[in-house]
C-alpha cells in the first residue's frame, strides 16, 4: 500500500534556498529556505554579528526568555516567513547597499551550535574606496 501525501504548495519556489535582507532592513526567508529548515516551528531569532569578517549569524529557538530575540514573521501560505531587525542592521552596519540574496551557510558553532551564516556582499562605497 502507498502512503501517498497531497502536495499542497504549488507556486512555491521550493529550490530557492535563499535569505534576502531587504530595503526596510528585514530578513526573508524564501520559500526553499523555509521548508526545508522547517522553519514554521519556531517563533523566534537570535542574531550574531561578525564586523571583522561581514558576516551575520542567526539561530531560531523557541525559547521566549532569550535576551536579544526578534520575532519570526510566517506569512500567510506558510511557505515564507520575515523578521524585521532594523536595530541589529543598524549596530553591525548593515544598511539599504546590503540588500541582496544570500545563499546561507548552515555550521555548526563550538559554543552556539548550530546557526546559519550569511556572509555579506561589499559594498559599492567599499569596492570605491579601495
Amino acid at each position: 500500500m502507498y502512503n501517498f501525501q497531497r502536495f499542497t504548495k504549488t507556486g512555491s519556489k521550493l529550490g530557492n534556498y535563499t535569505i534576502s535582507i531587504t530595503k526596510n532592513l528585514s530578513l526573508g526567508f524564501n520559500s526553499g529556505f523555509y521548508n526545508k529548515e522547517n522553519i514554521s516551528r519556531y517563533k523566534k531569532i537570535i542574531f550574531f554579528g561578525d564586523k571583522n569578517e561581514k558576516a551575520i549569524g542567526f539561530q531560531f529557538t523557541n525559547d521566549e526568555n532569550a535576551t536579544g530575540i526578534f520575532t519570526v514573521v510566517h506569512h500567510q501560505g506558510g511557505s515564507t516567513g520575515s523578521v524585521t531587525a532594523r536595530s541589529f542592521f543598524t549596530d553591525f552596519g548593515i544598511n539599504k547597499e546590503h540588500t541582496e540574496k544570500y545563499r546561507p551557510e548552515k555550521t555548526e558553532h563550538p559554543t552556539l551550535g548550530t546557526i546559519f551564516v550569511i556572509k555579506l556582499l561589499k559594498t559599492e562605497s567599499e569596492t570605491k574606496t579601495k
